[in-house]
């Protein structure tokens, strides 16, 4: 058996590849050359969608495609719709064909550009993705996507919002076994205030047989019938000055959710307290320090200014809910640059045996048990 090794995961997907993992016995590999494998595996199905793509944007008469691969013709449609971001997005694409990207994050990224209407638009947020793209899961890759797209067409963005908040809506949909969905589609700042206080309110529940997802449900159901009507919780959003003031239309950060429009942003500073915050010169959040053990709530503001309110765990998409500091205390000091936002899981999972480091610019990175490191970077303002 060819010997599987970490330098296959810098190769482009080819027949070999393939072949190899057509063949390989899986039984008897360590963790890491399992972890290997798997990407490859990756690569080649992301060869593969592109190679689709690439064939869609050739086939005219989707009826007999649909009928050919046993597919709804509205499926097929569009996926059709989708190859034309192989024109629109060259570059990108062409990480896709590498295995570099997958069509998720691909079409993400497809889907938010195609409002745009000047090709320097598209040009402009395809420049500030293609070094980063790869190193993005697909929430944070939206996130950062629609920030670009709101920066280059901000008065576009900002008609566009409105025009969503229009299509506010609750649909129900039948489950089996007794159950039944329902789906609330409202704006992002409304939904994640919601959110937020739905889990203070389970939190607070006393532990029993519920699941937090049974609390959730529960609590929201009290809410909806008019049992607790008042809201603890607090919105943090991030904006500029120049956008506070109207004097451009950048769009605001919502912590845990991502970019809104400069509109909602500078609505919703108008109705809370506001908070200074001082950039260095990589456009990240710095702050002051403390003596103590305990980051203060101030501090805890910050970690969340610098994270976009998510774990900071590369790849993780859980909301902020515990501080951690990088170096331990008290040889670490409470310090900005010395904490880091994580969900409590990973705050776990630091403690047992991954090793944290934060460069000077913010960077963040992570080093596993078999030695792999990964890298985050914190939000730009």
């Amino acid at each position: 058996m060819r010997e599987i090794t970490r330098e296959m995961e810098n190769m482009e997907p080819d027949g070999a590849m393939f072949d190899l993992l057509a063949t390989v016995d899986l039984d008897g590999l360590c963790t890491d050359q399992l972890v290997t494998l798997a990407i490859l595996a990756r690569k080649i199905r992301s060869a593969c969608e592109w190679a689709e793509l690439a064939i869609l944007k050739r086939v005219d008469d989707t009826t007999e495609l649909a009928m050919a691969i046993r597919e709804p013709e509205q499926s097929v449609a569009r996926r059709k719709e989708a190859s034309e971001g192989l024109d629109v997005l060259p570059r990108l694409a062409e990480q896709l064909r590498r295995g570099e990207l997958d069509f998720g994050r691909f079409n993400a990224v497809r889907e938010r550009v195609r409002h745009l209407d000047r090709p320097e638009q598209v040009a402009e947020v395809e420049d500030a993705l293609v070094g980063v793209a790869a190193g993005l899961n697909r929430t944070q890759l939206c996130r950062r996507t629609t920030g670009l797209v709101a920066k280059a067409d901000p008065e576009g963005y900002e008609t566009r919002c409105q025009k969503a908040a229009k299509e506010r809506r609750v649909e129900f949909s039948p489950l089996p076994d007794g159950m039944a969905k329902l789906s609330w589609i409202l704006p992002a700042t409304d939904a994640h205030r919601l959110f937020q206080q739905i889990c203070v309110d389970a939190k607070g529940l006393p532990k029993g047989d519920r699941t937090t997802d049974q609390k959730r449900s529960d609590v929201l159901m009290d809410r909806v019938l008019g049992k607790n009507r008042d809201f603890t919780v607090r919105t943090y959003v991030t904006v500029s000055l120049e956008t506070l003031l109207g004097l451009t239309n950048d769009p605001g950060q919502l912590a845990g959710y991502g970019p809104i429009s400069a509109d909602t942003a500078r609505e919703l500073a108008m109705h809370g307290p506001w908070r200074g915050i001082l950039l260095d010169e990589y456009r990240h959040a710095t702050a002051i320090s403390t003596d103590t053990y305990r980051p203060t709530a101030l501090m805890k503001e910050f970690t969340r200014a610098q994270s976009g309110g998510m774990c900071t765990v590369p790849g993780c998409n859980r909301p902020i809910q515990e501080h951690d500091h990088i170096r331990p205390w008290p040889q670490g000091n409470t310090t900005p640059a010395n904490l880091q936002g994580l969900c409590s899981r990973h705050h776990h999972v630091k403690h047992d045996n991954y090793r944290v480091t934060r460069d000077t610019d913010g960077t963040t990175h992570w080093t596993t048990p078999s030695g792999r490191q990964y890298s985050t970077q914190p939000t730009r303002h």
